[in-house]
């Protein structure tokens, strides 16, 4: 977990810093939140049209 954080601070050119390390955690948090809600309706949204065509 460590390693992903680090290269998400590195891709998004993140400041270093006592001050900022709360808010780029706060934003790793929610964009790791909306990335497995965004997998899961994808997923069962592909479900449900496999379901139809079947």
């Amino acid at each position: 977990m460590r390693k992903l954080y680090r290269a998400f601070k590195n891709w998004l050119y993140l400041p270093d810093g006592n001050e900022a390390e709360r808010w780029n955690l706060t934003l790793f948090v929610i964009l790791a939140l909306s990335a497995i809600v965004t997998i899961m309706s994808f997923t069962r949204t592909l479900g449900l049209f496999l379901a139809l065509i079947r």
